[in-house]
């Protein structure tokens, strides 16, 4: 397959995207600087194209997913279709996973301005920061939810902890999870 094609496929489908061919490191890589998003497509050396989609939101690196398109099978025109078809779906991990966190941000403002209780307002951030964390702890397995896996986090936060203001912050954010894997 050339790259020529593929630069021209990843070209056409994000339009818009910042588009760059790294010949020293063999891949194509497109950012979109305004969204966080970042596409890297290898050029394959044998039979295979690997796709790794991103999302960086201030500090944190949070990946969607890790594709290996097996193109042994497919003709030149098929594997540029799925290629095509692959780069423009959309990123439902990553959004959910964004839009949890400024729920989380919302909920510690609400903390701040309506109940005027700074200390349940900053145990709300911090178990915000550590939903980031496990989230992006999750990049090494795409097939786990985040959000899932840190509801597990938060029912032994809930549970084991013995400060009363941790364990409310938890069952808020427990429920915030929920809410969100029900919509």
């Amino acid at each position: 397959m050339k790259t020529r094609d593929i630069l021209i496929t990843v070209t056409r489908t994000l339009t818009g995207w910042h588009v760059y061919n790294d010949h020293q490191f063999g891949r194509i890589t497109a950012c979109d600087p305004q969204a966080g998003y970042e596409i890297t497509v290898n050029l394959p050396d044998r039979d295979t194209i690997r796709i790794v989609r991103t999302r960086y939101e201030l500090e944190y690196e949070l990946v969607e997913d890790n594709t290996v398109l097996d193109t042994a099978d497919m003709g030149e025109e098929q594997t540029l279709d799925e290629l095509a078809r692959l780069l423009a779906s959309p990123m439902p991990r990553t959004d959910r996973l964004m839009w949890l966190k400024d729920q989380f941000d919302k909920g510690a403002e609400w903390c701040r301005s309506t109940l005027h209780d700074e200390q349940e307002a900053k145990d709300t951030e911090d178990m915000a920061e550590h939903y980031m964390r496990v989230c992006e702890s999750c990049n090494k397995f795409p097939e786990l939810d985040p959000a899932t896996v840190f509801e597990g986090w938060l029912r032994g936060e809930e549970l084991g902890n013995p400060y009363e203001t941790r364990r409310q912050a938890a069952s808020h954010m427990l429920a915030s999870v929920r809410r969100l894997d029900k919509e």
